[in-house]
């Protein structure tokens, strides 16, 4: 198949640090490519993915999360340089929900997905439950004549009067994830500082537990006042310790030793990688029952799912009696990029017979 998978502007595709969804579409290009689809990338300039049967075409100058006012600019045009080539693909995937194709043309508001001649398939990574949102795809009947993927169940309950839904879990390469039975004495954070996240809440379940808390996480613009105003005064380097963002192999460092990862999000996490990346190099998890939260932790067994700052902190204690091989085994048998891959193919096989 000649497939054209279209990544956000945001972020380099793959990324140099954060970015969940170029990760994935960096994986998902790869293992097409590997099973000799002819794949073209659109996606940030600077992006960097590359090998035989990959095709990158860049369509900003530059990754717009430093740019906002320039970003839906260069997302528009992006979409308009895909629908403007869609003839030369059997198939295209975007990374993005259908709401970011809405636009006005000569003064009438339109979708640019209904210009487009040809089925598509769209991931969602983004949560579902803006209630506008949900209210313009159930107004919009012109959309369902594409493919709406999904990250997790959780995501796609609310929207889940689209036609053609599927929920395809995201991945992670596990050979890159070494397993560490030996932990050492520290709680992890690692994501974005922003509130949402329960940055707040990790930093109490230290203070209540006496165990230092590591933060490894970037702070967005969006995010620096939250970080200055309420974060930064409970940074004492000693007790919480805030190390910033970091590559991937010391990303892994700390995830590998870390006694439990913290996952106190209070939002409707779609996915939640980082969950994932934990649990393949042995780490239990501590995470609030929100989200994917339940299709991805199994109480007890891989970490611990809790309801408020108190369980989580109690959790904390329990987390020795958890396996480290029973952690990489539930994402071994579930999370592996072959596994992705090979459901995503069989997808856009189907769509395109």
């Amino acid at each position: 198949m000649k497939i054209a998978i279209v990544a956000p502007v945001m972020v380099f595709v793959p990324p140099k640090k954060y970015g969940g969804i170029e990760l994935i579409v960096d994986m998902l290009a790869h293992g097409l490519a590997k099973r000799n689809h002819s794949v073209t990338v659109f996606c940030a300039g600077g992006s960097t993915i590359a090998g035989d049967g990959i095709e990158r075409v860049e369509t900003s100058p530059y990754p717009t999360r430093e740019h906002p006012d320039e970003h839906r600019f260069w997302e528009e045009k992006q979409l308009r340089a895909v629908l403007d080539r869609q003839n030369e693909f059997d198939l295209i995937h975007f990374n993005y929900e259908p709401i970011i194709f809405r636009t006005v043309i000569n003064g009438k508001e339109t979708n640019l997905l209904d210009q487009f001649n040809k089925q598509a398939a769209l991931t969602f990574h983004n949560t579902t439950n803006i209630q506008q949102h949900i209210e313009y795809y159930r107004s919009h009947g012109s959309l369902y004549r594409h493919t709406m993927i999904f990250v997790s169940e959780n995501q796609r309950s609310r929207v889940s009067f689209f036609p053609n839904a599927r929920v395809i879990y995201n991945a992670i390469p596990t050979e890159q994830f070494r397993v560490e039975d030996k932990k050492e004495n520290y709680l992890l954070f690692l994501g974005r500082i922003m509130r949402e996240k329960g940055i707040l809440e990790a930093i109490a379940v230290a203070k209540k537990t006496r165990i230092p808390l590591i933060i490894v996480a970037k702070v967005d613009n969006a995010d620096e006042k939250f970080y200055e105003s309420e974060v930064k005064l409970l940074v004492d380097g000693t007790l919480i310790r805030y190390v910033g963002e970091v590559d991937f192999s010391a990303k892994v460092e700390y995830l590998k030793k870390a006694r439990c990862l913290l996952f106190p999000v209070h939002w409707e996490e779609p996915f939640g990688l980082v969950m994932i990346e934990a649990l393949a190099c042995g780490t239990p998890v501590i995470a609030f029952r929100m989200g994917s939260v339940p299709e991805i932790i199994k109480h007890g067994v891989n970490g611990y799912i809790v309801d408020d700052v108190d369980a989580m902190a109690n959790a904390v204690y329990d987390t020795p009696k958890i396996s480290s091989q029973a952690c990489r085994e539930s994402v071994e048998a579930r999370f592996t990029v072959d596994r992705m891959v090979g459901e995503y193919e069989g997808l856009f096989r189907n769509m395109v017979e």
